[in-house]
């Protein structure tokens, strides 16, 4: 597969996502190696403003959470897999892929949205699009 054809995939992805989550705000694929956004796709462009200009603090929140996984020892090896953060008006949803490379950010208008189905959705996608973007990279 070509550069040119997974970005091609990628932003369907993110379009499909717009279409399947009920109070879609935003959905965006990015890297942890710096909190660039691969692709995304939005249904607020302040929203997604808001959130690309913040993609950073999303990456610091992911590593800031794997420090707290990582410190809880008695437990044994634990990793990231889902985050969810609620404020009073937006949900998000953030899903680390496999081998930690790419994370997906999906912001959801918390009084429309359905946060199971949301969940499920996500889950879904994340081993076929995480999966590839960890070979990939």
């Amino acid at each position: 597969m070509t550069g040119s054809e997974l970005q091609d995939m990628l932003n369907k992805h993110c379009e499909d996502m717009k279409k399947e989550l009920s109070g879609f705000l935003f959905y965006g694929i990015l890297s942890c190696a710096d909190g660039t956004t691969l692709a995304k796709s939005s249904g607020s462009d302040e929203v997604a403003k808001a959130l690309e200009q913040g993609s950073a603090y999303h990456l610091t929140i992911i590593n800031q959470i794997k420090q707290v996984i990582a410190s809880v020892k008695v437990l044994g090896t634990l990793e990231m897999d889902f985050l969810m953060l609620e404020t009073d008006k937006i949900t998000f949803l953030m899903m680390l892929s496999a081998q930690g490379k790419f994370f997906s950010v999906t912001a959801l208008d918390r009084e429309k949205a359905n946060i199971g189905i949301a969940r499920a959705l996500i889950s879904k996608t994340k081993k076929e699009y995480g999966d590839m973007l960890d070979s990939f990279f």
